[in-house]
């Protein structure tokens, strides 16, 4: 159900105004993916999550080491900081901010989504997520508003700050929009936001111009296809807000017209509602889909999603011209919903905010604050190395703890030809170097690179990793020749920079590099450039050479986050070293410095 009137919402309060305004921190404190960022002279400076520091995946509640993280990076001290920002006035939900210890001890994920029960915790736990006030509660009625008045001092205290330029609580998906919109690059795009739920709304839908937001048509709560995302994976027996992924891995293997039960939504593109109920009662409904395979239920899922969103996004296409698609929101972590929303009539390019889930709310707000104060608009984003890099004596310590346990370590001066060489005889090479990636997916910095050329890869990384045996791996490949290996990539080639997109693969990609490639055909890609990559550039293309001398180029290679399964990416040199030995993967990159392991030190 969209609801209306448009409503304008300035980024900026003019288009001509250029200050450079000072520091300004962001903080996403919710019960899931808390996280930090840092905007110095209008742009990005610094940005990370707090599960990277407390090794806790998702972790939620108050983001102090990644906060500390961030102003480490600038040299910047609290004090320094001129304005702090929230995302979000409803969520996290203001009970759990005004007591932290609670936040701490309540999780989303906690057994099967929004299961019924008759425990007190399960009872608080429904009432809580749906039937009191808090859902529907939007930061611009006047409730919403009293709400942050309330709140701002105390997250002052929490922050230990009193910055000059005020605290200020952004809307969820204003933040959402903002992060799409001013990292794309773009001076005019249709913003979209979708999400479980966040300050009363579930999907937005925005004209952006400029530093400027109209809010053109929003899908209030409970019509929600991210909660519905997140009730189908808690049904399936997977965790909510973590393992949706999985469902869309799953998807290719299903038949969607083997369930019998209708899409739960209902209405015109511009007008659609959920027809069920979230919460207590959601198991009748929910019933047939326990008799149905998973991969069945899977494609289901999956096909409603993306036929209905796409639908709403068609009309706002076409309705209001716009060519150019920026689109953040934890449901656009859905790689196949993107390359669906980039393949419609009027869709010209495609940009996906890397850090889509509440995690980048951090990053919204900031740059949200920063153009109120008259900064420009900032470039387009190119890269996500905005974490803490390691300062030599930490990498010299790391270097140090492995050859106590007799582990040779060598400073090659031809490093990505080395780990080119390796490659090429079918090795496995876990990568850390540079400055942490922000967002869910590795991107070279906290890697894992393996060969693409048989599916034997593949087992052995799964193996090696504790990970799921039906999820692809993603390829990575030279930016400047990647439309010979994947198809319709032009409206998408700026997604792809950052796996967040799927797109189809070349027979002879498939042909070539198979254990890239998912069972339907599908790649998530990362393309890589030199500028934004040297290190990276400088492996693949050495691979590629090696490989062509052989008779045979392999274009590709894998590309997997560095970490166990279950476990944050790894963040300090420390915790990727022992990952390193416990996964028993072969080569070790830590800066410029290169490990191997032992003979037999592969994990069964």
């Amino acid at each position: 159900m969209f609801q209306r009137p448009p409503r304008r919402i300035p980024c900026a309060p003019g288009l001509t105004l250029t200050r450079t305004p000072p520091p300004i921190l962001g903080i996403f404190d919710g019960t899931h993916d808390a996280s930090a960022a840092l905007v110095v002279d209008g742009e990005i400076s610094a940005a990370c999550s707090e599960e990277r520091f407390s090794r806790r995946k998702g972790a939620g509640g108050w983001p102090a080491r990644a906060i500390q993280a961030c102003l480490d990076h600038a040299g910047l001290r609290p004090r320094d900081v001129h304005s702090l920002c929230f995302g979000g006035v409803a969520n996290p939900n203001p009970g759990l901010r005004l007591v932290r210890p609670l936040q701490s001890a309540w999780h989303l994920e906690s057994g099967r989504f929004y299961s019924e029960g008759s425990g007190i915790r399960q009872r608080l736990d429904a009432w809580l997520q749906f039937d009191s006030p808090f859902p529907r509660l939007r930061s611009d009625s006047r409730s919403g508003r009293v709400v942050a008045a309330m709140l701002a001092p105390v997250l002052a205290r929490q922050a230990g700050m009193r910055p000059p330029g005020g605290i200020h609580i952004i809307d969820h998906h204003q933040a959402h929009a903002a992060s799409a919109l001013l990292t794309s690059g773009w001076d005019q795009a249709l913003v979209v936001t979708a999400d479980g739920l966040g300050d009363g709304l579930c999907l937005a839908v925005y004209r952006g111009l400029g530093g400027r937001l109209e809010r053109l048509g929003a899908m209030p709560f409970p019509h929600s296809y991210g909660l519905l995302y997140a009730t189908i994976t808690g049904l399936l027996g997977f965790e909510p807000f973590r393992h949706e992924g999985k469902l869309m891995g799953l998807a290719a293997h299903g038949d969607p017209d083997a369930v019998a039960l209708p899409f739960p939504f209902q209405g015109p593109p511009h007008h659609r509602s959920f027809t069920q109920r979230l919460g207590a009662g959601q198991q009748a409904w929910l019933a047939p889909l326990e008799r149905c395979r998973r991969e069945d239920v899977c494609a289901w899922l999956q096909r409603g999603v993306e036929q209905d969103v796409c639908a709403v996004v068609d009309h706002w296409v076409r309705r209001t011209g716009l060519s150019h698609l920026a689109l953040a929101g934890g449901l656009f972590g859905n790689v196949k919903l993107n390359a669906s929303l980039a393949a419609l009539p009027g869709v010209g390019a495609l940009h996906i905010f890397p850090n889509m889930g509440d995690g980048g709310l951090a990053v919204g707000a900031a740059l949200t604050r920063a153009l109120q104060l008259g900064a420009a608009m900032p470039p387009r984003l190119d890269h996500v190395f905005l974490g803490p890099e390691p300062d030599d004596a930490a990498m010299d310590a790391a270097a140090h703890d492995l050859e106590t346990h007799g582990i040779r370590v060598d400073r090659p001066a031809d490093l990505a030809e080395r780990i080119a060489q390796a490659l090429a005889r079918g090795r496995i090479v876990a990568v850390y170097q540079g400055r942490m990636e922000f967002g869910p997916r590795a991107l070279g910095h906290r890697t894992i690179l393996a060969p693409a050329v048989e599916r034997a890869s593949s087992d052995r990384l799964n193996r090696c990793l504790d990970r799921s045996t039906f999820m692809p791996f993603a390829p990575i490949l030279l930016d400047h020749d990647a439309s010979r290996w994947l198809l319709d990539l032009e409206p998408v080639r700026q997604a792809a920079a950052f796996m967040t997109v799927n797109v189809a693969a070349s027979a002879e990609l498939v042909e070539r590099c198979p254990a890239a490639v998912h069972t339907d055909g599908s790649v998530r890609p990362q393309l890589v450039q030199a500028h934004s990559h040297p290190f990276l550039y400088a492996v693949l293309r050495a691979y590629r050479h090696l490989t062509a001398q052989r008779g045979r180029e392999i274009p590709a290679l894998i590309n997997t986050s560095f970490n166990l399964h279950e476990e944050p990416i790894v963040e300090g040199p420390r915790s990727a070293v022992a990952s390193w030995r416990q996964a028993g993967i072969d080569l070790l990159v830590l800066g410029d410095r290169l490990a191997a392991q032992p003979e037999g030190g592969e994990r069964a």
